[in-house]
């Protein structure tokens, strides 16, 4: 939905900005694994925020020693499965674990399309939730009218420029902030 020329520019992000853009998506989606748990009594929210909070220290203190690989296992041993689950908030649930293992995977694998897969993954829980909410599956021309679709093709692109910023902890952190928005989602749910 965005064009050649936004996806030419994830693929050229360096190996630490696929991570940061990656990561920073995860954080915007956290409020939707919460909600599900919530709801369900099913997963961890504790084990997702350490998860989220380890990759954001590990990404600004240069010194911290971590091993990757054993969070990436948890959190993909504790992943909601939407297919056994009733409730449709297993599937932004779902998108947000995926997102944060994408963030993870940059670092332990380094594929270099972690921050286009997330792009998608994030774009795709909005398209979701949208749909969910219409009824039926909609067309392009009726995604670019909803505001939510509007507002995650905004973050993104906006994202996309503060990650493109030169490595520095404090601009890291700010990211950090942008993408928590004051605990709301990109499904427009609140922690409150």
């Amino acid at each position: 939905m965005f064009g050649d020329k936004f996806y030419k520019k994830l693929h050229k992000l360096m190996p630490w900005q696929q991570t940061l853009f990656a990561l920073a998506l995860s954080e915007r989606m956290y409020p939707n694994y919460c909600l599900y748990a919530e709801r369900t009594g099913n997963g961890d929210v504790q084990q997702i925020r350490q998860a989220l909070d380890t990759m954001w220290q590990y990404l600004t203190e240069k010194s911290m020693q971590v091993n990757l690989s054993a969070i990436l296992e948890q959190l993909e041993a504790g992943m909601p499965d939407p297919q056994k689950e009733e409730c449709y908030g297993a599937r932004p649930a779902l998108d947000a674990c995926v997102a944060l293992a994408t963030a993870y995977n940059s670092v332990v694998f380094r594929l270099g399309d972690e921050a286009y897969d997330v792009s998608q993954t994030s774009l795709g829980c909005v398209v979701g939730f949208v749909e969910m909410q219409q009824g039926k599956e909609c067309s392009v021309e009726e995604l670019y009218a909803e505001p939510l679709i509007e507002e995650e093709m905004t973050f993104q692109v906006a994202l996309l420029e503060r990650v493109s910023q030169p490595r520095d902890a404090a601009n890291i952190l700010d990211i950090k902030s942008m993408a928590s928005q004051d605990g709301v989602s990109n499904l427009g749910i609140s922690l409150e």
